[in-house]
């Protein structure tokens, strides 16, 4: 991403025979102060280190929302609306604050995995620009949140707030136990011969819908140093599919892996139209990392289901 935040030059209105001009070509393209903070932000293994070591699978997206038109466009109308703030508040005497600095991005994302063969937490962190029609500014509220999940449950972390709600006990799922896998999909020929049965007759077109749905497996990629097999996932019946990556490789089946045939199991890539594009830039498979990463909410100041703190 571009950085040239040193001198920016703030954008002015001018105001004349009651039209108002807004000089904005004059803000810079440059990365926000809120992208940086979720961008520059340490790894939660660094943030929440100690505890026994454990060893992971873990990767690190980073994305953006690209909505249908592209991130392009979405700029453009973030650009729009603040000079529709502008001409609004022209003869208002509000003293405006329009940016000096466009994001690269209206919405980012960042995402951190980490799982072992019975627990999973996943950090998920972004930032959203949009005009504060106060003043034209623009206005961000990153968020950063956490999930851990094992055959125990779900522990829900919002580590802005520093609240923590579900299973949330002390070992962070350390005790979990395996979790059974989905029994697989029935055949094409097995679908076939239920459909001659008057029991299953009237459910035969949500089966077969979801048969259609089922991701088809493509090619090997390569994401940050580690491979992944592709596959494309139907997202509605229109013909609209996302792509997503997977990691294959590692001496253990992560919890809830999805290629399970070539464990790895984590997402390394997704295309999604309309949807966040995401792509590792660090993955790691059979590493090591302090567990305390997999209880967040076990530092000072969080309350845990909302009814106490823990010191």
């Amino acid at each position: 991403m571009t950085q040239h935040m040193n001198h920016p030059r703030r954008a002015t209105a001018v105001v004349a025979s009651g039209m108002v001009l807004v000089l904005l070509g004059t803000a810079a393209q440059a990365t926000t102060q809120y992208e940086t903070l979720v961008l520059k932000a340490n790894s939660p293994h660094v943030v929440y280190g100690g505890g026994t070591a454990v060893k992971v699978h873990r990767t690190r997206l980073e994305g953006y929302f690209e909505g249908k038109e592209g991130n392009t466009a979405a700029l453009a109308a973030l650009k729009n609306d603040v000079q529709a703030c502008m001409k609004s508040l022209a003869d208002s005497g509000v003293k405006l604050n329009p940016p000096s600095v466009w994001p690269d991005h209206v919405t980012i994302v960042r995402e951190e995995q980490y799982a072992t063969a019975t627990r999973r937490i996943t950090y998920t962190s972004g930032a959203t620009h949009a005009v504060d029609m106060r003043d034209c500014s623009l206005l961000s509220r990153p968020y950063a949140k956490a999930l851990l999940a094992s055959g125990k449950g779900v522990c829900q972390i919002d580590l802005v707030a520093k609240k923590a709600d579900g299973e949330c006990g002390p070992g962070g799922h350390a005790d979990a136990r395996p979790v059974a896998s989905a029994p697989p999909r029935p055949p094409a020929d097995m679908m076939k011969r239920l459909a001659a049965n008057p029991a299953f007759a009237a459910a035969m077109p949500q089966m077969l819908k979801a048969a259609a749905m089922a991701p088809a497996r493509g090619a090997q990629h390569t994401v940050a140093g580690v491979h992944c097999r592709r596959w494309t996932q139907p997202i509605d019946d229109k013909g609209t599919k996302s792509t997503l990556c997977y990691a294959i490789g590692g001496s253990f089946l992560p919890l809830h892996a999805v290629d399970k045939d070539g464990f790895g199991g984590l997402l390394l890539e997704s295309t999604t139209p309309e949807g966040f594009q995401l792509k590792a830039v660090d993955a790691r498979l059979d590493t090591e990392v302090g567990g305390a990463v997999f209880a967040p909410y076990l530092h000072s100041g969080f309350a845990i289901n909302a009814d106490r703190s823990v010191p």
